[in-house]
């Protein structure tokens, strides 16, 4: 008989873009749990649209999150104990929710996967509520394991509990992994950011930087995206206003399935994040498995994941980051940095990696159930 699964998260509803990270690293974790022949059940937690108002988002957060737990909560009373529940969780504002879920599952003997997406676990834990440490305590402490988005909550974790830790960072999927390196141009440096487009991003901080570089070399820019319109409207503003004509590109949205193509040619991802709940930007993963050299804050995961801290830089201001780029360009790594980054995703972060380990950690939770 199949294994079942019961999954709580944020996942794509078919119709919008992705919402970041979290629904992208959601549906792949549901793709594979079918490939492996389990059979699991979905509950969706309710998202607003990416263009949405922050008013609106926080005025239909508890609505949207109470529709959720109540229909996981639904599905665990009239369930099968002798299935697994995976509770996606982004702790921060969401823990009073996610806490439920597991004192519910844990209530009803159920056997627990919590897994931390994002960043920002620390820092909400020792900025939090005495309640709020407490619910964050319970949760991983009736976790059957906990799977980490990040190696650097595993001090975090440790200090509270022994619950196991599974290090279950962003992947990139077989289908999109290049058999080999891509050549890049040689008379024109490529630059790009995909993503959401918000503040927390800095992606004005982007164009800035490649303005500053366009007076050194020859530089384009390509910015994809979707965001509040009036933040994307300022940003369109000042391509068109400090870029030269004809070096920049701006893309409403994408599909991901299409972004490989585009990345091909380009030379640097700039990601200068400041997002609080920033965790593995899958944005550097994939573009670092296309010899896309990132050029990144420190924020979240990204300096493990990178690997490099010549990549990263810690202050935030377009010269940094324009002056990062012309180091580069300047001493001739590019190339080397290029296949590093490349040999770091085959060896780290693809689906071929990370899958059999995830098949692992279900197949052990099984047999105690």
């Amino acid at each position: 008989m199949a294994l079942t699964v019961y999954f709580f998260g944020s996942l794509p509803n078919g119709v919008e873009p992705y919402y970041g990270g979290g629904e992208v690293g959601n549906k792949r974790t549901v793709d594979m749990l079918r490939q492996f022949g389990f059979k699991v059940r979905i509950v969706r937690k309710l998202r607003c649209r990416l263009t949405a108002s922050q008013f609106v988002k926080l005025i239909t957060y508890p609505f949207r999150a109470a529709i959720g737990v109540g229909a996981f909560l639904g599905l665990l009373l009239f369930g099968s104990r002798k299935a697994i529940v995976h509770i996606s969780g982004f702790y921060g504002p969401t823990i009073f929710f996610e806490y439920i879920l597991v004192e519910a599952a844990n209530l009803l003997g159920y056997k627990i996967i919590y897994e931390m997406r994002g960043g920002g676990a620390e820092a909400y834990h020792n900025s939090g509520s005495a309640i709020y440490r407490l619910c964050f305590a319970r949760i991983v402490r009736k976790a059957k394991v906990i799977f980490s988005q990040g190696v650097e909550n595993e001090p975090l974790l440790k200090s509270i509990s022994d619950t196991p830790i599974f290090y279950y960072p962003n992947f990139v999927e077989a289908s999109y992994l290049l058999s080999a390196l891509p050549q890049k141009p040689e008379n024109v440096v490529n630059l790009i950011y995909f993503g959401r487009i918000e503040p927390q991003k800095n992606v004005k901080l982007i164009v800035e930087a490649a303005a500053i570089l366009q007076k050194k070399t020859d530089i384009s820019l390509t910015i994809i995206g979707k965001g509040q319109h009036g933040y994307v409207s300022e940003v369109i503003r000042q391509m068109e206003q400090t870029l030269k004509p004809g070096t920049y590109t701006f893309i409403s949205g994408y599909a991901r399935i299409g972004i490989r193509n585009i990345l091909l040619d380009k030379h640097f991802l700039i990601y200068p994040s400041t997002l609080a709940r920033e965790g593995q930007s899958n944005s550097i993963t994939e573009s670092m498995s296309c010899g896309v050299v990132p050029v990144s804050s420190p924020q979240g995961f990204s300096r493990t994941v990178v690997g490099n801290d010549r990549l990263i830089v810690n202050e935030l201001s377009a010269q940094a980051y324009a002056d990062r780029v012309l180091e580069i360009l300047s001493d001739g790594s590019f190339n080397e940095l290029s296949q590093f980054v490349y040999e770091r995703i085959k060896s780290n972060y693809t689906q071929a990696v990370i899958e059999p380990k995830l098949r692992e950690q279900y197949e052990m939770m099984a047999t105690s159930l």
